[in-house]
């Protein structure tokens, strides 16, 4: 029978699934903590005590993890907890005690209506091949709208999907497709050996769960090259700081280089920004598109400059781009965001009222 400490758990998080949170915190010395809209709000339940974190952290790690978990500062993992969702848990010490932040994982995937995902969605999931990137910061949905993209190939096409995770956050259903999804630790020994693994596999499409550094990128453009659909995450802003730092994760006499492969490549950036809705305490996706389409892929290889970019991304509405400014209007206009949130969140605050007043 679970003891009384697990009972509290469960029902936090049942509680933070029912309310539609984000994240889960517990602490020595705190009550758990759970994030709605961006806000942390406290759970009106005593704080745990040193005794009764260290029976959560053991409960909630994987039997397999648990020794690795005492030898680490710091371990990733997902769980699924009967009764509430699945979850992403990244456990790790505060003044020698484990702590446990626990993001949220729905177990059914949301569709592109539910997330307000613009219209390319749909040209991604027809690509044969080429790399995809979605970016933001963390918790801003890059891993649902990939999530949510993948189903639907999954549910629509023939193709052999292997994603590469640290940890296996949705769990795809198979649909009309071939998934193997790997879990670093479980399935692989290392993010990189899984990755070049994947190669191997007869692949249509690989998810890369980050890019994280030049080793991840040489292999995600290489793939690319070969023939495969590539999907992956970086934690850039925008679309034109994430083709700089793509860029510069090469050495200097590399990159002129890696301009015109990047160039090649690339397909799709898409990035995103989850803002406070209007009157309501719930999120909303603002985005930025840039295609393969109007003069892009010779900006990437000359590198223009970031006004440029964004000029050519604006033009291209007819083929599915957009700028985040533009997107911010649309919010705004239909009353979707308050003004001031609109505006901190625009590339050109002063470009972006100068919008308004215009039309």
């Amino acid at each position: 029978m679970a003891s009384e400490t697990v009972q509290r758990v469960g029902k936090v998080l049942a509680e933070a699934v029912r309310l539609k949170a984000s994240d889960v915190h517990f602490r020595v010395g705190h009550p758990p903590m759970i994030r709605m809209t961006g806000d942390l709000t406290p759970v009106d339940l005593n704080p745990f005590t040193r005794e009764e974190m260290h029976e959560i952290a053991e409960r909630i790690t994987p039997p397999l993890l648990r020794e690795e978990a005492k030898q680490e500062d710091q371990i990733d993992f997902s769980v699924e907890w009967q009764g509430a969702s699945r979850f992403r848990v990244h456990r790790f010490k505060s003044f020698g005690e484990p702590a446990l932040v626990m993001r949220i994982i729905p177990l059914d995937i949301p569709d592109f209506a539910s997330l307000r995902l613009p219209p390319a969605v749909k040209k991604i999931a027809d690509l044969e091949r080429g790399l995809v990137l979605v970016t933001g910061a963390t918790g801003q949905g890059k891993s649902t709208t990939i999530a949510s993209v993948l189903q639907f190939i999954a549910d629509t096409q023939n193709r052999h999907i292997v994603t590469i995770e640290d940890p296996v956050e949705f769990i795809i259903k198979p649909g009309k497709s071939l998934l193997s999804q790997r879990e670093v630790g479980n399935d692989v020994s290392s993010f990189d050996s899984g990755l070049w693994a994947a190669l191997r596999e007869d692949p249509d499409i690989v998810f890369i769960g980050e890019i994280r550094d030049l080793n991840t990128v040489r292999v995600a453009l290489l793939a690319a090259e070969k023939g495969h659909l590539i999907f992956s995450t970086i934690h850039t802003v925008d679309v034109t700081s994430t083709i700089e730092h793509i860029i510069s994760l090469f050495p200097q006499l590399e990159q002129q280089a890696a301009r015109t492969r990047l160039a090649s490549s690339l397909q799709v950036v898409l990035s995103q920004r989850l803002l406070p809705m209007k009157g309501l305490k719930q999120r909303v996706l603002a985005t930025e598109v840039m295609l393969r389409a109007g003069g892009i892929q010779e900006y990437i290889r000359k590198s223009e400059g970031k006004r440029s970019l964004l000029e050519k991304i604006a033009r291209g509405n007819s083929e599915g781009m957009h700028t985040l400014d533009q997107d911010l209007r649309k919010l705004y206009e239909s009353n979707l965001v308050e003004l001031d949130i609109a505006r901190a969140a625009a590339h050109s605050p002063n470009d972006f009222m100068r919008s308004l007043q215009v039309m």
